[in-house]
């Protein structure tokens, strides 16, 4: 898995891999003066959401009797999962759903999973080995889909991945080598030649398919309705675009943010309209977890509720959205959000 030479834009136009290429002809596509390898990069929504993701939870619930989770632990965990509810802001289009529901789970539920909420709700209840191995997916999926971590970062999460997929093997047998587990052995330089892996995703195109939706407002003639419905959007873009600025939310989960690493803030109230606001800032901020590296650097974290204090700031400074879970007394558990759609 480590030494293997990986496919380059000159050995796809060379066909140097037979087994790849058929056996008359060539793709249209190699007429075009374009990079036959990097410039078809994988989509993460498929590969990792609906693939890897999806496919460890059926093997958790449904694999072999080493893997396999009890009766008690899935309700244990679909219990934590339905208890995060209260705990979503608006920025996640879907509040999480128990196990039961996997087969009806969407592509953005299982990016919340794999991202956010599986690294809290499997904690404990997954065996330590299975969940170690689930945190190497989750940390490098964390890292590549944040374009300021994929810069600095990408070749660790790379070897996170190859790491994972070899891991997996002794874990769960070759059948878990399909083709998107393999392929996550290519994700990294992905994310680092599109600056994250929301720029080449079917994400952002999946969520424009909801607003079009949105536009339909008969069975008949759905079509007509939604051109209809854009021109009308587009003879009133400018007056839209004049629109003043939302105001920062002050109603919970929708009011938290990270302001450094060692700071995050809830927004109590408006002061007034020069843009300041107030707000419950907590200090000394510690790590969640420490394996497969520090949590800081997802922006993961430990807050203690006696570690507050009021202070009026800037709205310029509230840029990096988070939501908090309650843990323990007293505590709770920040989460930065990462992805962008």
């Amino acid at each position: 898995m480590t030494n293997v030479t990986l496919r380059t834009n000159a050995s796809f136009r060379e066909q140097l891999q037979e087994g790849h290429h058929r056996t008359s002809g060539v793709s249209p596509f190699c007429m075009l003066q374009i990079d036959m390898i990097q410039q078809f990069p994988a989509d993460y929504m498929h590969q990792c959401c609906l693939g890897v993701m999806r496919k460890l939870i059926v093997l958790w619930l449904r694999g072999n009797l080493t893997t396999r989770l009890s009766s008690g632990q899935v309700r244990e965990i679909s219990s934590r999962l339905l208890g995060l509810r209260q705990f979503m802001p608006n920025l996640f289009a879907r509040k999480p759903r128990g196990l039961q529901d996997i087969d009806r789970w969407k592509a953005t539920e299982l990016r919340q999973f794999a991202l956010y909420t599986g690294k809290i709700v499997l904690k404990g209840v997954l065996s330590d080995e299975l969940y170690a191995h689930f945190m190497l997916f989750s940390v490098a999926l964390a890292i590549l889909v944040c374009p300021q971590l994929v810069k600095q970062y990408s070749s660790f999460a790379s070897d996170l991945l190859v790491h994972f997929v070899e891991e997996g093997r002794k874990l769960y047998g070759d059948e878990f080598l399909v083709y998107n587990v393999h392929s996550l052995v290519h994700l990294a330089s992905d994310a680092h030649a599109y600056c994250g892996l929301d720029e080449c995703s079917a994400f952002s195109f999946e969520n424009y398919l909801h607003q079009l939706k949105r536009l339909v407002r008969s069975g008949k003639n759905p079509l007509a309705q939604i051109i209809k419905r854009l021109g009308e959007i587009d003879e009133h873009r400018e007056e839209l675009n004049n629109k003043p600025a939302a105001v920062v939310k002050t109603q919970k989960p929708n009011n938290v943010f990270v302001l450094s690493d060692l700071q995050c803030c809830e927004v109590v109230s408006v002061v007034d309209a020069t843009g300041e606001v107030l707000c419950r800032v907590y200090d000394n901020l510690e790590p969640l977890f420490m394996q497969p590296c520090n949590s800081r650097l997802t922006g993961v974290y430990k807050a203690q509720v006696r570690h507050t204090r009021m202070k009026q700031l800037s709205q310029r400074l509230l840029v990096r959205k988070a939501f908090f879970i309650d843990a323990e007394d007293d505590v709770k558990i920040v989460l930065t959000v990462l992805h962008s759609f």
